[in-house]
């Protein structure tokens, strides 16, 4: 009984120990709102992620969602997806209410998202620890079909935020964000694991198809592929951080989710147009004394071949991903696994990463846009000023047709000229 107590009294207080930095904030993830950019809050949100050692077997057990809460987890994922102006039209599902909550954020840009994230910390870290979730406010402000995740937050240091700022710079569809460490639970993962003390963990998404992460990841996936992901336009892009003495000849580490087998090699250096190797010829072009390497160019390990996510994009069965590696002959390359170190994470280097992912990607612009030159980005191709602009119109020619305020706007310069 006393270890118990002991246990309870003591874990959370870890959180205060923990290497990530904790900003004065405060102990509520709502205030993280305040913020004036979708990086600044993602990096906010991460100081919540619960940290190193967190769990024992006890605690982690009654922080994972029962099956209740996972329906509705992935029903909420689902909702977010599906939005289109109006955020406050997903209601949170009672087993996730008083924990969970989707709020519309606005930037100091004007852009808006909806950001599904965890209300509750104890000790500044999140109680349940699943992750948030955030998507555009409208469904216009989609560009393409990219979706962005950050595995790892807390451990590959400032890659929550640098997804974030790779999200919003190139209209991508969804980012996702995981809530704990990798090791929040320093238990071998039931799903993947290495004989290596410092292998895979229980808290790992990238090895556990139990974590949340996962769920998510799936959802995202199924209701893309049901709308086409043709590889021209759409992708799923996880984002790490190694360390610099890992792969210390790679500034930045790309794959598919394929090794180094002779098979594997040949998947990436055969003809075929992959994302991948668009990917890595757009960031060579912009950082010419960096080595951006494929895994037929480089030895790395970190070629991303046991996470579960990619196994399931490339085409592995939900129910087989912690047994059954992907083969190259069923790979679509719509998985892409970035390493990179500490540099390329640097804010400096953000609207790097953006431009590099909008020339990868064509645009899927809502009828009546186009991509704009100048950002890349879906816009609405009409003259600029007042003509064509909606809250223009609704308050100058309220109850007209759009046909009759365009023939009125045509004999302006005219009767301007009498």
């Amino acid at each position: 009984m006393f270890g118990f107590w002991l246990s309870h009294l003591t874990l959370p207080l870890l959180g205060l120990w923990s290497s990530q930095p904790r900003s004065d904030v405060g102990d509520s993830p709502s205030l993280c709102l305040h913020s004036k950019t979708l990086e600044r809050l993602a990096e906010c949100l991460e100081e919540f992620i619960v940290p190193r050692g967190y769990y024992d077997r006890v605690s982690y057990n009654a922080a994972q969602p029962d099956t209740l809460q996972r329906t509705a987890w992935s029903n909420i994922i689902s909702s977010l997806l599906h939005v289109d102006g109006n955020c406050s039209s997903i209601q949170v599902p009672i087993p996730l209410k008083g924990f969970y909550d989707v709020v519309t954020f606005t930037e100091n840009t004007g852009a808006s998202f909806c950001v599904f994230f965890e209300l509750t910390a104890d000790c500044h870290a999140y109680r349940k620890g699943w992750g948030a979730m955030i998507v555009p406010a409208r469904r216009e402000a989609v560009s393409r079909n990219v979706h962005i995740s950050a595995p790892h937050p807390g451990f590959d240091v400032g890659t929550p935020a640098q997804a974030a700022y790779i999200f919003k710079a190139t209209g991508s569809k969804s980012l996702l964000i995981a809530g704990r460490t990798r090791t929040a639970f320093l238990n071998p993962s039931p799903c993947i694991s290495t004989p290596s003390l410092s292998g895979y963990y229980e808290t790992d998404p990238a090895p556990n198809n139990r974590e949340p992460f996962f769920d998510a990841s799936l959802v995202i996936y199924d209701w893309q592929q049901r709308r086409g992901c043709p590889s021209s336009t759409c992708a799923y892009i996880q984002m790490h951080g190694k360390g610099s003495s890992t792969c210390p000849l790679d500034q930045i580490f790309l794959s598919a989710g394929l090794g180094h087998s002779s098979t594997s090699k040949a998947w990436y250096i055969n003809s075929n147009d992959r994302p991948v190797k668009r990917l890595r010829g757009h960031l060579q072009l912009a950082l010419p004394l960096w080595n951006v390497s494929l895994p037929p160019d480089s030895s790395c390990a970190l070629t991303a071949t046991r996470n579960v996510v990619g196994r399931y994009i490339n085409g592995v069965n939900e129910h087989s991903v912690c047994h059954t590696g992907a083969g190259p002959s069923e790979v679509s390359g719509k998985f892409i696994h970035v390493e990179q170190d500490d540099t390329s994470r640097g804010a400096e280097l953000y609207m790097m990463w953006a431009a590099a992912v909008r020339r990868t990607f064509g645009t899927t612009c809502v009828e009546g846009m186009s991509v704009d030159p100048n950002t890349g980005l879906c816009a609405y191709s009409r003259p600029r000023g007042p003509a064509g602009d909606p809250v223009f119109d609704s308050v100058m020619f309220p109850g007209l047709s759009r046909s009759v305020r365009v023939q009125w706007l045509m004999w302006v310069p005219l009767l301007n000229d009498l």
